[in-house]
């Protein structure tokens, strides 16, 4: 039998044997799988990038290392397996209007308010896979799309739904539509790799800026780091290529080893998405928003971008002092993306070999941090200052396993902002208490005494390491030198200061006897009130966590409570304050400043410190 049937059956049984030839044959002819690859919506092929599942075959325990850290999953599309909020269904409330997050099978959906209506929004996007998780939609415009960003994040470690407007440095504010950022000509650049905006020249008849955007690869990937990898794909095809490279006589092609490169290199290559930054010229900026940023891997940062500093001049149309309010007084970051500014400050780099990678690892260690266990400790330091390691004592003035001996502690102490957390700075420096109190920002001695003064803390280090410690002159909001830093902070600062002390003073290291810690639980019971939302949050955190080493009754009213609503922030506060006055903490042996010896409420000291808080708007999002 020799009809169509019988040849069907013959040719069945044939193929499997044909797929390795039909491989070849592809190879052979032309058929890219990078190129089918750049297929896929969102990505491109273009200035030599290749993506990383072409370096798998030939890297795969860096792949697999990689595939495991939170870089890769920074942007991926919207599917089961990598949206990690709730969308089952929900209502959840911001200032009177509420959401509702749903899912129709694989896909995700807010049904939203819209004027007078209501509007169902699909998610396409999801950014950021480890703290917290945003979400993006599609908007078709005339000859272009936009991608905006919705309006809740899901907070992963607190298992609920947060307003955007709740979680970045800002005050109460009930326009929904304020962090409605656009993808393409923000998160694109440092969220992906090889990004290219697209913009086009014209607007839509929306109105709208119109981009044809498009990635190498979604998310933080090979290239980013190591450079476009086409012409080092393709030399090390050759397998007589690949010996002569492994051997020393030929370099790999044109792709990057980040840690061959010298400490200033290298530390560029991770501030091109770790340091905010402007194009250094109109040119520059014009390619940044059609073809993307020029910089490459190994090249110089600068010739490229000017870093921003305090004193980098707003944007014509931007908000006076943008930049300004990112940094403290004396230059310092306050703000996260900003560690290349800190580490190019610090001695350890400017006048030492320090870079990113002496303490980060890409492809080791814990993905939460990309950093060795050990790193997190004083061998982070000590394997540079080996004579401080012999007696860390010695150099402290405290006990050997005490915080006050944890060089970062002191060094690299928490007072970045990020999004509803406070970070290690870069800045790498020894603390100074007259520098600070006058400069305005937190002090590392007092981040850990927070029961002592700017003065107190001058004094000691005299004590410790000398006359070249002088006492503070003022505090730059005007408060007594002689008040417990903390506690004037976080009533007078500014929102930096703030929310910086409001998340210290729920450390569990702190030093802190147990009656001291009425007045910090007092001050955090007025920082409730704040006019901050996410101050509110980071207050809620830590009386829940004073809560846990000694209960006096302010866990209940805490849980129950939704901080995002501003309606409720000043009956929470006094609630919480009541509560504190009349709780059963000891107060003998302290230096009462909010509350009188007898628990009694100072309503008079307290007063006079809000009236002292800083009035200038800082509103920092992304």
């Amino acid at each position: 039998m020799t009809g169509p049937a019988s040849t069907k059956r013959w040719l069945l049984l044939l193929l499997p044997l044909a797929i390795p030839s039909l491989v070849v044959v592809v190879l052979l002819f032309g058929h890219d799988p990078v190129e089918f690859r750049a297929a896929q919506p969102l990505i491109h092929r273009s200035d030599d990038f290749v993506g990383s599942e072409t370096c798998r075959p030939c890297h795969p325990d860096h792949h697999a290392s990689w595939k495991r850290t939170f870089h890769r999953t920074m942007t991926q599309r919207a599917n089961p397996e990598t949206v990690r909020g709730v969308f089952d269904g929900r209502e959840v409330r911001y200032e009177g209007q509420a959401a509702r997050v749903f899912r129709r099978g694989n896909r995700f959906f807010f049904d939203l308010p819209d004027g007078q209506g209501r509007r169902e929004a699909e998610v396409v996007l999801a950014v950021g896979s480890r703290r917290y998780q945003q979400y993006f939609e599609r908007n078709e415009h005339d000859a272009g799309f936009s991608l905006r960003r919705l309006p809740f994040l899901w907070h992963i470690a607190e298992q609920r739904w947060l307003h955007l407007n709740t979680v970045f440095l800002g005050p109460d504010n009930a326009d929904w539509e304020k962090a409605r950022a656009r993808w393409n000509d923000n998160c694109v650049f440092c969220h992906n790799t090889g990004p290219r905006p697209g913009e086009a020249l014209r607007v839509s008849s929306d109105g709208e800026r119109q981009f044809d955007s498009k990635v190498a690869e979604l998310g933080i990937a090979c290239e980013s780091c190591h450079g476009p990898g086409r012409e080092h794909a393709e030399s090390e095809r050759s397998p007589l290529e690949r010996y002569a490279a492994y051997a020393g006589r030929r370099h790999p092609g044109s792709i990057i080893n980040p840690e061959e490169l010298s400490p200033e290199r290298e530390i560029e290559l991770c501030g091109q998405c770790h340091g905010q930054r402007l194009p250094v010229d109109r040119a520059h900026l014009v390619k940044w928003l059609t073809t993307g940023p020029t910089y490459r891997s190994g090249e110089r940062l600068t010739d490229h971008v000017i870093p921003v500093t305090r004193t980098t001049p707003s944007p014509a149309g931007s908000v006076p002092d943008l930049f300004k309010l990112r940094f403290w007084a004396d230059g310092t970051p306050r703000l996260t993306a900003y560690e290349y500014q800190g580490i190019s400050m610090s001695a350890c780099h400017a006048k030492g070999t320090l870079k990113c990678s002496s303490c980060h690892s890409m492809h080791g260690g814990d993905p939460k941090g990309m950093i060795e266990p050990e790193m997190r400790g004083n061998e982070a330091c000590t394997s540079c200052h080996t004579g401080i390691a012999r007696d860390v004592s010695a150099h402290t003035g405290h006990p050997r396993a005490s915080s006050g001996s944890r060089c970062l502690e002191c060094h690299m102490p928490r007072i970045v902002y990020g999004i509803l957390e406070v970070h290690r700075s870069h800045h790498i420096e020894i603390p100074d208490p007259a520098r600070d109190a006058e400069a305005g920002r937190p002090n590392a001695c007092t981040l850990c005494h927070l029961d002592r003064s700017p003065l107190w803390a001058a004094q000691e280090s005299r004590r410790i390491w000398g006359d070249a410690y002088r006492d503070p002159l003022y505090r730059m909001d005007g408060a007594s030198l002689d008040l417990p830093d903390a506690t004037a902070s976080m009533l007078a600062g500014d929102a930096v200061q703030r929310v910086v002390y409001a998340s210290a003073a729920g450390r569990p290291d702190a030093a802190l006897a147990l009656a001291e810690k009425a007045e910090v639980r007092a001050a955090l019971a007025i920082t409730t009130g704040d006019g901050y939302p996410s101050i509110r949050w980071m207050a809620r955190r830590s009386l829940l966590a004073l809560e846990q080493e000694w209960d006096t009754g302010l866990s209940a009213p805490l849980a129950g409570w939704d901080h995002t609503q501003a309606s409720t922030r000043a009956d929470m506060a006094r609630d919480l304050l009541d509560r504190v006055a009349s709780s059963e903490l000891p107060l003998e042996g302290i230096h009462p400043v909010l509350l009188h010896p007898d628990g009694s409420i100072n309503m008079e000291r307290i007063l006079g410190l809000l009236d002292l808080q800083e009035d200038r708007v800082i509103d920092i999002g992304e």
